[in-house]
């Protein structure tokens, strides 16, 4: 009978227990809240505790990088390449670098008479020049952020040749500089994969655009050669590959 008895009291004391509402003002216990977990991710560094909300995380990934693009060597070119991301989809790119004997023009314009063993090699001599190039970049992938993946990037690019063409009637020689200098403006698409563990990456790109060019040219040979200045304008198109510098 008493065992019969407690059972009773203790199952009406479970219900009003179950049955209970909170009253204004006072708080909801912590079972009835929606749990939230909130995770961070330490950047590579070690340093930076970042939140992480579902998205590529920026800490987590390239900010700044310096490339090379040996393709632009058969132009005489040697430019050192910056790109640092502005957010999530954006960077810029910069380059800065030294012109010298433009291989490829100098094979097919000047059908290669001023160059190695030329018919006129000894008759000029290659000064350096200068080449500046930028980018502003766009990478739309969801997914991934800046300075990784696909891009589309308006690209300008300026650089100078000089060559000191000489002439001689057999007894003085008199010295024509030449000059070039191409402007170019193009629309490049590629796709790059640095990885902030590692240090070397790659790049491939490809462009279409206009290029402006102003320069001087050499007509005939010898005593009756003559220096001529044009300015011309092309459709022109570009492919290459950069190796890329985490840093």
């Amino acid at each position: 009978m008493f065992t019969r008895l407690l059972i009773l009291i203790l199952s009406m004391g479970c219900s009003a227990v179950t049955a209970q509402v909170v009253a204004p003002g006072d708080s909801v216990p912590a079972s009835s809240k929606k749990q939230t977990v909130k995770v961070t991710v330490i950047d590579p560094t070690g340093k930076k505790k970042v939140a992480y909300n579902g998205q590529p995380i920026l800490t987590d990934s390239v900010q700044k990088a310096v490339k090379l693009d040996p393709t632009l060597l058969v132009r005489g070119e040697f430019t050192v390449f910056y790109e640092w991301r502005l957010g999530r989809h954006f960077s810029v790119e910069g380059g800065l670098g030294l012109t010298y004997i433009d291989i490829s023009y100098e094979l097919f314009q000047n059908n290669g008479r001023f160059i190695m063993n030329g018919l006129q090699s000894g008759d000029a001599q290659f000064n350096t020049g200068f080449a500046a190039r930028g980018q502003f970049r766009y990478f739309p992938a969801q997914y991934e952020s800046a300075i990784g993946g696909f891009y589309i990037a308006p690209a300008f690019a300026y650089r100078t040749w000089s060559m000191d063409y000489f002439v001689s009637n057999g007894l003085t020689s008199e010295k024509y500089p030449i000059k070039r200098q191409w402007t170019e403006v193009r629309l490049q698409i590629g796709e790059q994969d640095p990885d902030p563990y590692s240090v070397l990456f790659t790049e491939w790109y490809l462009n279409v655009g206009m290029q402006f060019r102003d320069e001087d040219r050499v007509r005939g040979q010898g005593v009756t050669s003559e220096v001529v200045h044009r300015t011309t304008s092309r459709v022109v198109f570009g492919a290459g590959v950069k190796i890329g510098f985490v840093i």
